[in-house]
């Protein structure tokens, strides 16, 4: 059988589910490669530790190249090579996997402003996909959009009205304002905040911290206590985040930032409330008071990985410039 090598850092599992949605959809056997490297053990850590003090060697580096390399040459060649944040590997590395595969796919979920990709590595791949509208314009980038993994709702407890579920960013101004608008209007609104070692955030009567790394596939749990789900876009993200795939999957309402969903084929004013000014914040009593509006299957179907997996490995090869 023929093989993928997926190439991708395991930041919150999500590669965990790249990987089976490949190994689901795809008809191909994958090989995968975490290309974040954790030590093993604290012997690890002490041994890079002194190396980096005394000789001014970094092992771990030395390593991740090494795992890496063992892990491209697994196997002699490749239908297809998989890279997300190609930046974090090696030059070398990267080619190295390059030439074993008929077609090398990159896909990006960060923009290039928030986060750039050198275009000497861009232009070494077949094809590049972004859920960036504006990247996809500049630099010719394929259109690809975020997913639901979901065949059915899981079941799950509605605890809120409205609930947000992410990590402590420049977002959290914005957060607090809704969460203040809830209360004020005796709706109950809920945060969780996932906020790294070393980080602190001032208490907020609506928000809880997590003080541990929560994987993607449970990520879900947190969004999904409220009744309806609260969204709010980054600053330099010109795509849909994966809360509106998750919301269409468990039927729930949502109320963004993201002014940019109203062109989206599932877009629906009755489940989607777009906040135009976040400062003059208003929720009539109709959002909260109608019912959920189904989508169409074919809707649903359309944005579940199984279709995003046709997408990245059925496309025709381009070479791309920037």
């Amino acid at each position: 059988m023929k093989q993928i090598l997926l190439m991708m850092p395991s930041y919150y599992n999500f590669d965990e589910v790249i990987k089976e949605g490949l190994i689901k959809y795809s008809g191909f056997k994958v090989n995968s490669i975490d290309t974040s490297l954790s030590y093993k053990n604290i012997f690890e850590r002490g041994l890079n530790f002194l190396s980096k003090v005394f000789l001014s060697k970094n092992l771990k580096s030395k390593m991740r190249d090494k795992l890496l390399c063992t892990g491209i040459n697994k196997f002699s060649a490749y239908e297809y090579l998989v890279v997300n944040r190609p930046d974090i590997i090696h030059i070398d590395i990267l080619e190295a996997a390059i030439k074993k595969s008929k077609t090398a796919v990159l896909f990006l979920w960060d923009s290039q402003e928030k986060m750039p990709t050198d275009k000497e590595i861009i232009n070494k791949f077949d094809i590049v996909y972004s859920f960036d509208i504006e990247d996809c314009k500049r630099y010719g980038f394929q259109k690809i959009e975020n997913f639901h993994f979901f065949e059915s709702s899981p079941s799950h407890v509605i605890e809120y009205d409205a609930a947000f579920f992410g990590s402590l960013d420049g977002r959290i101004g914005d957060l607090k304002k809704v969460l203040n608008y809830l209360s004020e209007n005796n709706k109950k609104g809920h945060a969780y905040i996932s906020i790294p070692k070393g980080e602190c955030l001032e208490k907020h009567p609506d928000i809880e911290i997590l003080d541990k790394i929560i994987p993607y596939k449970a990520s879900y749990k947190y969004a999904m206590r409220g009744n309806t789900i609260i969204d709010l876009g980054h600053k330099h993200q010109n795509g849909l985040s994966f809360r509106f795939f998750e919301a269409m999957a468990f039927k729930k309402k949502i109320i963004t930032t993201n002014k940019q969903v109203a062109h989206y084929d599932f877009y629906n004013e009755n489940n989607i409330l777009i906040i135009e000014d976040i400062d003059h914040l208003t929720i009539p009593n109709s959002f909260w008071e109608l019912p959920y509006e189904d989508l169409p299957t074919t809707v649903l179907e359309k944005y579940h990985i199984k279709n995003w997996v046709k997408r990245i490995l059925n496309k025709k090869n381009s070479q791309l410039t920037i």
